[in-house]
C-alpha cells in the first residue's frame, strides 16, 4: 500500500479564527515494505500528529479553500479528496472504546459483521483474541477486564478487521512501563505477522525507537516535518535503556525541541 500527501494544507476553525496545522506538506509512505513498517509519527502536543494520521487514513480532507473538513462532509469525487489516496482502515485509540454490553469476543467480531458470516467472523475474532493472549476471556465483558486487557481487546479488534492499513493513535500513553513494553512487543509482533502498513502516533521518543522502522517528527507551531529517517536497529538495541536506543532518542528529543 502506498499513501501520498501532495502539497497538503489543513486548518481548524477555532474561537480565535483559523488555526493552521499544515501548509504545503508533502509526504509519501510506502510502498509497504518490512524495511519501512511500522511508520511512527512523533511530535509534541499540538503539532498535528493525530490530524496527520487522519489525513493519511482519509478521514480528513485537505483544504482547498478555508479550513479542512472531515472526508464524509465532501463528495467522493471532490478534488480535495484526491490529495489523500489512502483507504480508511481500523483505528486503535488511547482509550479502548469497547462496547460495554458486548463481551470481548463480540467486541472483536463487531466490525466483521458487515463483511463476514457469523461463523467465519467469530472464528477470526477468536484467532485475534488468542494472538493477544485473551482467548480465555472471550466471554468476559469490558467492565470485568483490567485496563491493559481492555486495550488488548481494542488492538485485537483493529487487527481482526481485514484492511490494508491500520492506524494507532497513542494507544500506550496511559499505561505503566511494564504493561507498555508488553503491549508494544505484542503490537510489533502482530504487525510483522499481518504484514500490513501500520502508522503509529506517539509523543514518546522511547516508544518511537522501540516500535518504528521509520520515524517522522513534527515540529512545534505548525512546523511540519522536521525529521524523517528510517530506523535500522536490531530488535535487541531498541529496548529501553540500551546505548543505541539512548543515542537515537537524544536525536529525536533535539528534533522535538527544534
Amino acid at each position: 500500500m502506498r499513501v501520498a500527501l501532495q502539497n497538503c494544507s489543513f486548518s481548524y476553525r477555532g474561537g480565535g479564527g483559523v488555526v493552521p496545522v499544515f501548509k504545503n506538506l508533502s509526504l509519501v509512505i510506502g510502498p509497504e515494505t518490512a524495511a519501512e513498517n511500522p511508520v511512527v509519527i512523533l511530535g509534541p502536543s499540538g503539532s498535528g500528529k493525530t490530524t496527520l494520521l487522519k489525513l493519511i487514513a482519509g478521514l480528513l480532507v485537505p483544504e482547498t479553500e478555508g479550513p479542512g473538513r472531515a472526508a464524509a462532509a465532501l463528495p467522493a469525487d471532490s478534488p480535495a479528496d484526491a490529495a489523500v489516496n489512502a483507504l480508511p482502515g481500523p483505528f486503535v485509540f488511547q482509550e479502548s472504546r469497547l462496547v460495554p454490553w458486548l463481551n470481548a469476543l463480540e467486541n472483536v467480531y463487531l466490525p466483521l459483521k458487515r463483511t463476514m458470516g457469523r461463523a467465519d467472523g467469530e472464528r477470526r475474532a477468536r484467532r485475534f483474541l488468542e494472538l493477544v493472549s485473551l482467548d480465555g476471556k472471550a466471554g468476559v465483558f469490558p467492565g470485568e477486564l483490567s485496563g491493559g486487557e481492555q486495550q488488548r481487546v481494542s488492538i485485537a479488534r483493529a487487527f481482526a478487521y481485514p484492511a490494508p492499513a491500520i492506524y494507532l493513535d497513542e494507544p500506550f500513553q496511559s499505561l505503566d512501563i511494564p504493561l507498555k513494553l508488553e503491549l508494544l512487543e505484542m503490537t510489533r509482533s502482530l504487525i510483522e505477522k499481518e504484514g500490513r502498513l501500520a502508522v503509529v502516533v506517539t509523543h514518546d521518543p522511547r516508544e518511537a525507537v522501540f516500535l518504528g522502522r521509520r520515524i517522522i517528527v513534527l515540529g512545534k507551531n505548525a512546523g511540519g516535518v522536521v525529521f524523517d529517517e528510517p530506523v535500522i536497529l536490531p530488535r535487541e538495541e531498541r529496548a529501553f535503556g540500551t546505548g543505541a536506543q539512548n543515542r537515537l532518542e537524544a536525536r529525536l528529543l533535539a528534533a522535538l525541541r527544534g
